[in-house]
């Protein structure tokens, strides 16, 4: 059931919505998500406060227009409001490659390196076209001095494995404890 201002646990951001545009209630779409394909005509997607119905969508331009909003006044009121999914229809809709992950899979991952736990990722972060997991660093390993976080980049040189069916996952490293000691 939809909590009217109360973000669920298991929505994932899709797209924040832009300035108005045209005279029909359209806005500008600014996608956050690196599935582009999953925004299709007659999708819902939740909001901080309301459902939004996609009613038609250019992706050229990425312009969408909403059932629910038939004016450039209606328009301007949900300027900045973000589009959410759940976690089951990402997962449904969206098709990763091999040793592909979803963001909500990998927060709460465990990283060790030469079986140590380095800490748990707290969240990811894209800077530039790369992204980072954000590290909150283990108790044992902040207690003795280290830093209470660091940034990880996500590719082959730091990240060894994902043990994908784990509960947490746990992420497999080398060269990041290093990169901890450094921070």
């Amino acid at each position: 059931m939809l909590q009217k201002n109360k973000i669920q646990k298991d929505w994932v951001s899709v797209a924040k919505i832009g300035r108005a545009v045209g005279v029909k209630g359209e806005v500008f779409l600014r996608l956050l998500t690196d599935f582009p394909e999953s925004l299709k005509v007659g999708d819902s997607y939740f909001t901080q406060n309301s459902i939004l119905t996609i009613q038609s969508y250019n992706k050229e331009n990425s312009h969408v227009k909403f059932v629910q909003i038939n004016s450039p006044e209606a328009a301007k009121q949900i300027v900045n409001l973000i589009l959410y999914t759940t976690q089951d229809f990402t997962k449904e809709h969206c098709h990763l490659k091999k040793e592909e992950f979803f963001w909500f899979e990998i927060i709460g991952g465990r990283i060790i390196e030469d079986s140590e736990i380095l800490g748990e990722v707290s969240e990811i972060e894209r800077l530039g076209q790369k992204d980072f997991l954000v590290v909150k660093t283990a108790k044992n390993l902040y207690q003795k001095g280290l830093p209470k976080s660091f940034l990880i980049p996500y590719e082959m040189r730091y990240i060894k494995e994902v043990e994908a069916n784990a509960k947490p996952k746990i992420i497999h490293t080398q060269f990041c404890k290093a990169i901890l000691e450094n921070s």
